[in-house]
């Protein structure tokens, strides 16, 4: 997939999955092998998952939020 604002290759980290048309859910995500622009998924989420890859740190620990 395109490679998030956070997430470095073979590392843990929490991206905001979109569930429904309106929230978005934080869910952690192993990582695999990393290039400039692309991550390798390998847990915690599944093709066709759509998530959000902006910096969204200023959001750490709150488990929802509502996409506009």
């Amino acid at each position: 997939m395109a490679r998030p604002a956070i997430g470095e290759a073979r590392s843990t980290s929490a991206l905001y999955k979109l569930v429904g048309d309106d929230e978005a859910m934080r869910v952690p995500v192993q990582f695999g092998r990393g290039a400039v622009k692309e991550i390798e998924i390998v847990s915690g989420l599944a093709e066709g998952d759509r998530v959000i890859l902006s910096d969204m740190s200023q959001w750490d620990g709150v488990a929802r939020v509502r996409v506009r």
